[in-house]
């Protein structure tokens, strides 16, 4: 049962897409279940660790409700990766809707972020995944290509509404920053724990900020979140 199967994502994915789309709410919370239980096991033991057999036992599922979803273990694996980038598309679209500046906007995205590699099994397993599976069509093209893309976008627009400091370019900022993340993450992963993730990317602000943001917007930031003691992170 912990065998990957023959069939690969892709072939037969047109007739479980048309299923999907049909799905009746008990059917799709039984998805999720799976999905999430199978999301756990992939963040704490990885790809090839990781039985059917033990992802049905936590999910309450059958090994039909499991095939009738997905066709292989890897086509519920490249799920997770999916649903994980389904949930980066909602947390822009909810930082959006807060009217922040653009760079406020930058580090509430990116705390929201660190907050579901620490509490969503989707977002942890998903992240684990992207290290352990090639890439193929069907998964959202480049993971940390999208990141770097929606944290270039929001610093262009910091850039242009002058809130960052003369000669910062977006381009490699975007490319650092996310690096950050996704080191201090990896590392939280293999030594820390993952509960240590904010502390860092905390510490990792209140080192950047200052030497990128212009004194207005800073001053700004430290005055709108007297409660943080000076410092650049949270929420």
């Amino acid at each position: 049962m912990s065998s990957t199967g023959a069939q690969r994502p892709g072939v037969g994915d047109s007739g479980a897409r048309a299923r999907r789309a049909t799905l009746q709410p008990r059917a799709r919370a039984t998805r999720l279940a799976i999905l999430t239980a199978a999301a756990e096991h992939f963040a704490r033991n990885g790809y090839h660790a990781t039985s059917l057999d033990s992802v049905l036992a936590d999910s309450g599922g059958t090994k039909g409700a499991l095939y009738f979803h997905f066709v292989s273990k890897e086509a519920l694996a490249r799920a997770v990766i999916a649903k994980m980038g389904q949930g980066w598309d909602g947390l822009r679209g909810q930082i959006s809707g807060r009217g922040l500046d653009p760079l406020s906007a930058l580090v509430a995205l990116l705390d929201e972020t660190v907050a579901q590699l620490i509490d969503s099994p989707i977002a942890r397993g998903g992240m684990r995944l992207l290290g352990e599976l090639p890439m193929c069509a069907q998964d959202t093209p480049g993971q940390y290509g999208v990141a770097e893309r929606d944290v270039l976008a929001l610093l262009a627009q910091a850039a242009q509404a002058g809130l960052l400091q003369e000669g910062i370019e977006p381009a490699p900022l975007a490319r650092h920053i996310v690096a950050v993340v996704a080191g201090h993450r990896q590392i939280c992963e293999v030594e820390d724990g993952r509960h240590y993730l904010r502390q860092r990317l905390e510490e990792a602000w209140a080192l950047l900020l200052p030497a990128i943001a212009t004194d207005a917007w800073l001053a700004a930031w430290h005055a709108a979140r007297p409660d943080q003691g000076g410092r650049c992170g949270g929420s």
